[in-house]
């Protein structure tokens, strides 16, 4: 008999990617969780059934680890997970998944992840009779999620401009850009194709704004007036998917 598919779990923070962890394998699949996009290079072979991913991961892009599994042509399917707990108007069907099978907002993981790894995978290996879902926010994993993603954005950035608070400062905005460009992949594409910046700084606009907004909730502004921190996250997410990676 062969043995049940393994589900790889990447996210950086360690409460949420271990609630993730518990979702899955409480469906009855086994799963290793890891907190970094490296780290989730080194664990492709043998390859998952199933990869569920941090769209902003650091150390290397989510969508350059799919970019690896498709280029080794692995039968690992992939499912991102929408990085900042936020009810923002830009939340909509994603244009573009950068070659993933499937997403999942983070606060609906308790309720639809396994139905989407289901969908993927085949039904799951756990008790053929499961009560139904509880809506996400009736569940202790869901009032947890909600908590550690707040938290994700919370994350106290001191007034001064030492190194600390610039790298406080540039990670939250790198956060920011991932899931902005998550539901629009189809504009960065195109922008990364043509060239044009002005174009992609237009079609993105009102999601970047609303961006900006909670970036300059979370970060002092003697830290926000030294730099623009968005643009720059923007730009370079823009040269490396030029780039191919």
């Amino acid at each position: 008999m062969s043995a049940t598919p393994t589900v790889l779990v990447a996210h950086e923070s360690e409460t949420i990617r271990e609630v993730i962890r518990r979702v899955v394998t409480g469906a009855g699949w086994p799963a290793q969780a890891v907190g970094d996009g490296q780290a989730v290079l080194d664990r492709l072979e043998p390859a998952p059934a199933a990869l569920v991913i941090d769209v902003a991961i650091g150390e290397v892009h989510a969508w350059q680890v799919v970019e690896e599994v498709r280029r080794r042509a692995l039968p690992t399917r992939v499912v991102l997970v929408a990085s900042i707990y936020n009810r923002t108007g830009y939340k909509r069907r994603p244009t573009s998944l950068y070659g993933a099978d499937d997403y999942v907002e983070q606060h609906h993981i308790p309720d639809a992840l396994v139905q989407k790894l289901a969908r993927l995978l085949g039904p799951p290996p756990g008790p053929a009779t499961q009560s139904p879902p509880e809506p996400h926010a009736e569940t202790p994993e869901g009032r947890t999620l909600r908590s550690a993603g707040e938290a994700r954005l919370k994350t106290a950035i001191p007034a001064s401009g030492d190194r600390h608070a610039v790298e406080r400062a540039e990670r939250l905005a790198r956060l920011i850009v991932a899931d902005v460009a998550l539901y629009n992949g189809d504009a960065l594409d195109q922008a990364a194709a043509s060239g044009d910046e002005l174009e992609l700084e237009a079609r993105l606009r009102t999601d970047l704004e609303e961006g900006r907004l909670l970036f300059d909730l979370r970060v002092p502004e003697s830290v926000r007036r030294t730099r623009d921190f968005i643009a720059e996250a923007l730009a370079e997410l823009r040269a490396e998917r030029g780039s191919g990676g």
